[in-house]
């Protein structure tokens, strides 16, 4: 594993709550799920990480709409974007533009619908335990991913995925993800 700078994670502003309430506590869940991550084969990280930056894309995108950011895309290509990524969550399966496609491991399916729930708890149903949840497994990816994995699936989107989400948003949603990588 990486070294990991946890004061940098402790002040990226959704993880500060958790890290001032129990500093102790949230650092070792995540270390608990950075564990599990590494038993997953490299390939299926590359994989993981690729959906992991196509949904952080996509989650900038629906903000910016929401905020009625001046950026926003239209409610068509804001609901294709949208569409386009729940549909890789759903199919468990990434299809790109050109054709290429990238199905996941049977322990990559099962984490992805363990996240999946709980974002949907957290964000949708408002239990901050889940919220809390999904930041730990969340953060434990980025750590398991490491910077230079990060960067490379940040690049596959940007070369296969510039039509669907355009080069702004998919400069946000790297802007996003920095910090985490910044502490490794």
């Amino acid at each position: 594993m990486a070294h990991v700078n946890w004061q940098s994670l402790a002040e990226i502003s959704e993880l500060q709550p958790y890290f001032e309430a129990n500093f102790d506590q949230f650092q070792q869940r995540i270390l608990e799920q950075v564990v599990a991550l590494q038993a997953i084969a490299p390939e299926e990280l590359d994989k993981l990480a690729l959906l992991r930056v196509l949904e952080v894309t996509n989650g900038c995108l629906q903000w910016a709409f929401r905020r009625q950011d001046e950026q926003a895309l239209s409610v068509e290509k804001t609901r294709d974007c949208m569409q386009v990524v729940i549909g890789f969550i759903k199919d468990k399966k990434i299809e790109f533009p050109n054709g290429k496609m990238i199905t996941f491991s049977p322990v990559v399916l099962q984490l992805m619908e363990t996240v999946t729930l709980l974002y949907r708890q957290a964000f949708k149903q408002n239990i901050e335990a889940s919220k809390e949840e999904f930041f730990v497994h969340s953060t434990a990816q980025f750590i398991a991913f490491g910077t230079q994995r990060i960067q490379w699936a940040e690049a596959e989107v940007k070369t296969h995925f510039t039509d669907l989400f355009s080069d702004y948003f998919i400069g946000r949603g790297q802007n996003y993800i920095k910090p985490y990588y910044d502490a490794l």
